[in-house]
């Protein structure tokens, strides 16, 4: 391959462009044949027995391309790449994005690199910000909530000796039959259940309500018609259930045995005040994480000049990422987040990208900071943290290296020393 062109399409912007002629396309597609030929199965041949002129025929001629030009552009690009970074003396603040932009067999292919460069920014003030430090003050309210979550922590299982209602515990054995035979993952030993709870499938924990421990009978049930095993979905079940006992949770009071066990403390009134400085401490951190960004969002205002669009892009879609995995953690989809919040897609969005252009403002304003004041990480402080991690994992100090990105490592770094150097000279005054 070849580098073709360095280009800066706009300000603060690299874009170059690579080539490989159709030969060096051939024979990497051909190493990708050899490399992956086992695994296909095309009609009229065992797997792996047909010859690449046949697959292609079945899949098409571009079947290895894309492959290829991947182990092409792993193998050359890199450097090629820094070679015209150093060449030009540009400075890139991201990873490359790379494009496809031709492909054909008797031509090789283009692709482009597109990089953002650090831009050159006018810092009008980076000392000397002012922010007020607000602690809300601790309720008994949420002492209260706080010791009743440990409460129920420290809550012992009492065997019950009625019925089962609802909120009891119980311990049982059960197994499932559909059609008198027993399927898999229908039955289970001693397995914990709190009835209303709704772990089980409807029906199923109603059919415990009002037995008691040591009885054993049977109860119907129908698997809801979007069950996710489709062999169960909709059908009538019979279980078998052997409740080996029913139990109560019984809360512990609130004296100073409690304090003593939970808190190790001698009385309620010092186990209150234990959790009334954990609750303010806490508060006090998240009060100072808001001063500090607002330290951090002054700084970014002071800080004029062009941004690189493409690394803005690259930060909204970043941020867009997370929020995306938060939401799926909560098994929330992003419409039904919006929904809840009272917000359209068109403002979230946009309050996101705007979030994202001063997250990325602040950032390469802290990085022009960490310059100017030498607070860049040198290579030898980077290789005696790689080395430490080495150590730990008990590898190489270039296996470790062989899987870090350095330079970014190094622009992390300098960004967080000079967060630090900006909020020591600045004023957060408590409230």
């Amino acid at each position: 391959m070849k580098l073709v062109s360095v280009e800066t399409p706009e300000k603060s912007v690299c874009k170059m462009t690579f080539s490989a002629t159709a030969e060096e396309l051939e024979t990497a597609s051909n190493a990708v044949y050899e490399r992956t030929r086992a695994s296909y199965t095309i009609k009229g041949f065992a797997k792996g027995e047909a010859d690449r002129a046949q697959i292609e025929a079945d899949r098409g001629e571009h079947t290895f391309w894309y492959d290829a030009i991947n182990d092409l552009m792993d193998k050359d690009v890199p450097a090629l790449y820094d070679a015209a970074m150093k060449e030009h003396g540009f400075k890139p603040v991201d990873e490359p994005s790379y494009d496809l932009v031709s492909v054909k067999k008797d031509e090789g292919f283009v692709a482009t690199a597109t990089t953002a460069l650090q831009p050159e920014l006018t810092l009008t003030q980076t000392t000397g910000f002012k922010v007020e430090c607000v602690t809300p003050a601790v309720t008994d309210k949420e002492i209260d909530a706080v010791l009743e979550r440990r409460r129920a922590a420290a809550a012992e299982l009492v065997p019950h000796k009625g019925p089962a209602v609802k909120g009891n515990i119980v311990h049982m054995d059960y197994e499932g039959l559909l059609d008198g035979k027993a399927f898999a993952g229908g039955s289970a030993k001693n397995q914990t259940l709190q009835l209303g709870s709704g772990r089980m499938i409807p029906g199923f924990e109603d059919g415990i309500l009002g037995h008691k421990g040591g009885e054993e009978f049977e109860i119907t049930v129908n698997f809801p018609v979007r069950y996710h095993v489709k062999d169960l979905a909709g059908k009538p079940a019979v279980f078998k259930i052997k409740l080996l006992d029913v139990c109560v949770r019984q809360l512990p009071a609130l004296n100073s045995d409690f304090a003593k066990k939970v808190g190790k403390v001698d009385t309620m009134e010092e186990f209150r005040e234990q959790v009334r400085k954990q609750l303010y401490d806490g508060k006090h951190s998240s009060a100072l994480n808001r001063a500090k960004d607002q330290i951090l969002t002054q700084l970014a205002a002071a800080a004029e000049g062009e941004l690189p669009s493409v690394l803005v892009e690259s930060t909204y879609q970043h941020e867009m990422e997370n929020i995306q995995q938060q939401l799926q953690m909560q098994r929330l989809s992003l419409d039904r987040y919006l929904s809840q919040i009272h917000q359209t897609r068109e403002n979230f969005t946009a309050n996101v990208h705007t979030a994202a252009e001063k997250n990325t403002r602040a950032r390469m304003a802290l990085l022009q900071i960490a310059q100017n004041e030498n607070l860049v990480p040198t290579e030898e402080e980077i290789d005696k943290n790689l080395q430490e991690r080495a150590d730990r994992t008990k590898k190489t100090l270039e296996e470790v290296k062989a899987n870090v990105n350095v330079p970014l490592m190094q622009r992390n770094e300098a960004i967080r020393r000079a967060a630090d150097w900006v909020i020591e000279h600045s004023t957060i005054e408590e409230k």
